[in-house]
């Protein structure tokens, strides 16, 4: 890309010659010219005009971006024409990226009469299209009644570069119009949320539909400006309604009414101060249900979701259960207390998730009491259960019975159209039919991330598994390939344990490999991460590992404290025995 906007430079290429970059922007912006008219222009008082615009031909020859014989032309693309579609579409967060400075500022040539004419009346052209983009927003915000929005997007129009100075010479000044009738308003935030369905459910009238023309609110086509500041209709944002004016969270919660709860949800959420009983319940039901698909793409926000409703017995469930995937199992095991929460039905649900997370923190003979709870409830509390006793399984090496146990409770996940779950089963599957030297491993690891897709939560662990057995197998340079790929895709989908235990398999790794200042960095990462997520098993892993590549039993003994602290007190006693283990001579 050709940069004229604060400057004059072809991206990404050292060529920084001014007179041919300037003909390259002369030609990119004004379209195919003549050679003796390029000549002309540019070199006006030279003896040979045409010469002198080979010479910067032949300089730009090695880039490839003019082509053309009698009529020259180029291909190349510049930032004012990536600024001009942003300033049609209203863009203006891409406006401000993209105006870093007035058109070809900085640069200093001799120029001729008509060639600087042209430089100075587009630079002059470009701020007063800056402006007017900004000011178009403006006066739509003071006809909506949000006077302190269009205040300030001009103020800060003015003070971009060179825009007070092009608007100074304009005779034309800008003066806020009043509001429009507060029906007006609301028919415009309909239109703009969900054109299709607007006039039907805010039964907008035709009349109302030509003053929003007039004024320019409504474009070509019937649809509504686009402005800046304001949340996207399809954006799953609890907190939205706070950037809204009353009349648009009226308009959102009269379209919401209008449609089905699923397609209804973001709607909901712009209008979430605003809502009655039935919409209470209509959203609740939709935030259960999408919080559920969140569990393999974005517990956080599943979790920002769920603050939004009363914390009833199945909200606290759910609750338990993004928390759980989101590796703080702490405040899981706390969202789950309470008689209330066994006396209504969920009892064995409860139990699945207990289970699980007790497992997980070491605590093995009480997981497996709820987990006997859990196989009695249905298929995805039965898969929980199974799942957890093929953990147990592959924890005291009876490989086979785990591989059977976890395809059991794969297919309970599928059934429940638990799909991350269901990855989770057939992961640890390919663990365990890999301990036990099967060549079907390597096809239920493919299996596994087949179904993950491309869900970068679901894929992290597999990729994870999949590097320690790349490791076991001798290739260090693939499981490393895979550590950081599974920790590109934690990072991404943002949940600190997965993060962690990349970063912890990293540091084992090159910790085997003599390593041991990356080892050390590596653990460190993960043990901020661990910390950060209250993960107390991670946290106790990776001091453990700490202590043995520093040789420092002192590092291993605030391990088994947090653990004691933390009342994890099976896995207390087994790094205990790993400290015996290191004081021994």
């Amino acid at each position: 890309m050709l940069r004229v906007l604060g400057g004059l430079e072809l991206e990404g290429h050292p060529f920084h010659r001014p007179k041919p970059l300037l003909l390259l922007a002369y030609l990119a912006l004004e379209g195919p010219k003549a050679r003796r008219h390029l000549a002309e222009l540019f070199w006006p008082e030279a003896q040979d005009p045409l010469n002198s615009l080979s010479v910067a031909l032949t300089q730009l020859k090695p880039l490839g971006v003019v082509e053309g014989g009698e009529v020259l032309r180029t291909g190349i693309s510049t930032d004012l024409q990536a600024l001009r579609l942003a300033l049609n579409e209203g863009r203006l967060g891409e406006v401000r990226r993209l105006y870093r400075g007035t058109f070809l500022e900085g640069v200093e040539l001799p120029l001729g009469e008509e060639l600087e004419e042209w430089v100075w009346s587009t630079r002059e052209r470009v701020a007063l299209e800056v402006h007017q983009a900004f000011a178009q927003q403006a006066r739509a915000f003071y006809l909506l009644a949000v006077p302190q929005r269009g205040k300030a997007l001009l103020e800060e129009a003015q003070a971009l570069p060179g825009v007070r100075w092009a608007v100074e010479g304009q005779e034309e000044e800008f003066h806020p119009p009043a509001p429009l009738e507060r029906e007006a308003r609301k028919a415009f935030f309909g239109l703009l949320f969900c054109p299709k369905e607007a006039v039907e459910a805010l039964g907008i009238p035709a009349n109302t539909l030509e003053i929003l023309r007039g004024v320019g609110l409504i474009r070509e086509g019937g649809r509504a400006l686009a402005l800046e500041g304001l949340p996207r209709p399809d954006a799953l944002d609890p907190n939205a309604f706070a950037h809204l004016p009353l009349e648009a969270q009226e308009a959102a919660l009269a379209l919401a009414r209008h449609l089905p709860p699923k397609e209804a949800l973001p709607l909901y959420l712009l209008a979430r101060p605003l809502w009655g009983e039935t919409d209470r319940k209509r959203a609740g039901g939709a935030i259960r249900q999408r919080t559920r698909s969140l569990l393999s793409e974005n517990p956080g926000l599943g979790l920002e979701l769920l603050q939004t409703l009363p914390e009833e017995p199945e909200v606290r469930l759910l609750k338990a259960r993004v928390l759980e995937r989101l590796g703080r199992y702490r405040e899981a095991l706390e969202a789950l207390e309470g008689a209330a929460l066994r006396e209504t039905g969920l009892q064995r649900e409860v139990a699945a998730v207990r289970a699980s997370i007790l497992f997980r923190l070491g605590q093995v003979e009480e997981a497996m009491k709820e987990a006997e709870l859990a196989r009695q409830g249905s298929p995805w509390a039965q898969g929980e259960a199974l799942n957890l006793e093929g953990l147990l399984a592959l924890s005291q090496g009876r490989f086979a019975e785990a591989a059977e146990l976890f395809a059991r409770a794969a297919v309970r996940f599928l059934a429940a159209g638990e799909v991350a779950r269901q990855v989770d089963a057939l992961n640890n599957r390919a663990v365990a039919l890999f301990e036990l030297g099967s060549p079907q491993a390597e096809r239920v690891f493919a299996e596994a991330l087949e179904a993950a897709g491309e869900t970068p939560l679901l894929r992290a662990p597999v990729l994870l598994n999949l590097g320690v057995a790349r490791e076991r197998e001798g290739k260090p340079e693939e499981a490393e390939a895979l550590y950081q790929e599974s920790l590109a895709l934690a990072e991404k989908a943002g949940v600190l344990e997965a993060m962690g235990r990349a970063w912890n398999n990293l540091g084992a790794l090159y910790h085997r490999q003599g390593r041991k200042e990356e080892a050390e960095t590596a653990y460190l990462k993960a043990l901020h991460l661990a910390k950060e997520g209250r993960d107390w098993v991670l946290t106790a892993a990776v001091l453990a590992n700490l202590a043995e590549l520093r040789e420092d039993p002192a590092t291993l003994k605030e391990a088994i404290a947090l653990l004691e602290e933390a009342r994890y007190t099976v896995l207390a006693e087994r790094y205990r025995k790993r400290l015996s283990e290191m004081a021994s001579p």
